[in-house]
């Protein structure tokens, strides 16, 4: 039976072996208060101590209450109770470092006294019960009173008699009915002689959810935390460390290990673990651990637990996701590969015909270099119209261009795709216009191509654009005869180019071919100054002198050019000499 302390408010006078520090009178202990008062040692990963305080049980379960200082970067911590037995603390159940409390499980307590907490706040003027860690149940404590009391947070923080001093920080503070009321905390105040002490009713706030994950003061402390108690919540947990790609060995594994001991049924726990192992490239302990995972998803009755094609989905994109990053099939050998994750895909679809599964395929196909079957994968993805999207489209049309498909079927996927773009929408689409500019200019369909490159540049952004799509936009409008916007586009290059002489010699190109003979000798000049033997330059200036009719100098040109290695210049040679 859970003994709660529950202390007289008749509290009887007895010889004292222990004299604490304290501005007020010393009474009696009530019997078996002390029981609840533990002695806490904390440790860094060498064994060395780091700290020693006071901690409290706050329960019937074994769990208890110390200060986040005490805690904060030790590896291990044990307690030790009034009876001198030693126990080890075992997860962290909730932190909060502004408020400096710290709640704990401790390792094989299975029946122990502690204190209920007080359900409203000491007014100004209480006189409580200071009690300090010993194993003398005769024991002298301290009466302190309340000197001031201000609101903090829906609860209270005390100004208390108790001296400001390390002997008392972390001490619980009980009231005459035996309801632990507060917790001593140091007075950082300047030349402050009196202690203060925390609400212990902010004890009630500590405690592990899904979000704790995220959580600064919890993940400062390197002693393991529990999950939530709530199962969904747990899982949720476990899905955020998962996500956040948390490296921390003893907070994962502790994690997937105690939810695999709590739920060993389900299959959860497994494929988080193996995920992790996954990623520690122990590929022998993920593939375990996976084989568990879709044995238990086979059994499990539990609805909330991940299905059958879930695991085999999860292992797939697993698998393809290293692969991918590795670079090279072959890192992983015959245990993890495309095949192996190809296959995982075909399994998950088989057990719930999902599009999804179907697009995980694909991508698992594409990867390994077989694009025609990505390419029937991903099409017969685009066939679910509740799934399908712009990416799946696009995959589908990069698959069939890899395997050389028909250029007019990949504009009408990329048509499709462009077709499934929100109205606003962001930088990430660009590319899909950028590769169906591509694919028109192919068709040689320029303005349509040149309205791509706008709609790309558009969602990019001119500023994160560099010399080379402007070059090429240029190429697709002076094939749309669009000169000016060529020229333009080319004026751009230059201005931002490190390198910028391809594209001048580019512009006396266009020049030339529009007619402006003038302007293109200018142009071809600028380039031959640095440049003296560049042969495209020194035909564009011997074409341009020819159709002013300059021959003299037109040959001049023609000739250096034929020497600098063009031969291409012997027509317009035999032209010009007539």
């Amino acid at each position: 039976m859970d003994k709660k302390i529950i202390i007289s408010a008749l509290l009887t006078l007895s010889a004292s072996t222990y004299t604490p520090l304290i501005h007020a009178t010393t009474l009696v202990a009530p019997k078996d208060a002390y029981k609840a008062v533990l002695s806490l040692y904390a440790y860094n990963s060498q064994g060395k101590l780091l700290r020693k305080g006071t901690a409290v049980y706050v329960d019937a379960k074994g769990n208890a209450v110390t200060s986040y200082s005490l805690l904060k970067g030790a590896e291990h911590a044990e307690v030790v109770d009034a009876k001198g037995k030693k126990y080890a603390i075992k997860r962290i159940l909730g932190a909060n470092a502004t408020t400096d409390l710290v709640k704990f499980s401790i390792e094989g307590v299975t029946k122990n006294e502690y204190f209920d907490i007080t359900t409203s706040a000491a007014p100004q003027g209480s006189s409580l019960q200071l009690l300090h860690y010993t194993t003398n149940k005769k024991a002298l404590m301290p009466s302190i009173l309340v000197e001031s009391q201000e609101p903090y947070n829906d609860y209270a923080y005390y100004h208390i008699s108790a001296t400001n001093d390390s002997i008392n920080f972390s001490c619980p503070i009980i009231d005459a009915n035996g309801y632990l009321v507060a917790f001593v905390q140091r007075n950082v105040e300047k030349n402050a002689t009196g202690a203060c002490a925390i609400d212990a009713r902010f004890v009630q706030q500590l405690n592990i959810k899904a979000t704790s994950a995220f959580d600064a003061d919890l993940n400062a402390l390197r002693i393991p935390r529990a999950l939530p108690a709530d199962k969904a919540e747990a899982n949720s947990y476990l899905d955020l460390l998962a996500r956040m790609g948390q490296v921390d060995s003893a907070l994962c594994v502790t994690a997937f290990n105690d939810f695999i001991t709590s739920y060993p049924e389900m299959p959860d726990g497994y494929v988080y673990r193996g995920s992790y192992w996954a990623n520690k490239n122990e590929l022998g302990k993920a593939n375990a651990d996976f084989e568990l995972a879709v044995e238990k998803s086979m059994s499990c009755k539990d609805s909330t637990a991940l299905s059958p094609d879930a695991v085999h989905y999860t292992l797939s994109n697993l698998i393809y996701r290293k692969v991918v990053a590795a670079g090279k099939d072959s890192t992983f050998s015959h245990i993890w590969n495309l095949a192996r994750a190809e296959q995982e895909a075909d399994l998950a679809y088989a057990a719930k015909p999902y599009t999804l599964y179907l697009v995980q395929k694909g991508n698992c196909q594409y990867a390994n270099h077989k694009y025609k079957g990505a390419f029937e994968s991903f099409e017969k993805a685009c066939q679910d119209k509740r799934f399908v999207s712009s990416e799946t489209y696009f995959s589908a049309a990069k698959s069939l261009e890899m395997a050389k498909g028909d250029n007019h079927k990949v504009l009408t996927l990329l048509d499709s795709c462009i077709a499934y773009v929100p109205e606003h929408a962001s930088a990430a689409y660009g590319q899909y216009y950028l590769e169906r500019s591509q694919r028109l200019i192919q068709a040689e369909r320029y303005r349509e191509a040149v309205a791509d490159y706008n709609k790309y540049e558009q969602l990019i952004g001119p500023r994160n654009l560099n010399e080379h799509f402007y070059d090429l936009r240029s190429q697709a409008e002076e094939k749309a005869h669009m000169y000016q916007q060529a020229l333009d586009d080319l004026h751009t290059a230059i201005a931002i180019a490190k390198q910028p002489l391809p594209y001048k010699i580019d512009e006396a190109a266009l020049l030339l071919n529009i007619g402006e003979y003038k302007r293109a000798i200018t142009s071809a000049q600028e380039v031959l100054k640095q440049l003296p033997n560049n042969a495209d330059c020194l035909k564009i200036t011997g074409v341009a002198y020819g159709e002013l009719k300059q021959k003299a100098l037109a040959l001049q040109f023609l000739n250096k050019a034929k020497a600098a290695g063009d031969k291409s210049v012997d027509a317009f040679i035999d032209k010009y000499s007539k």
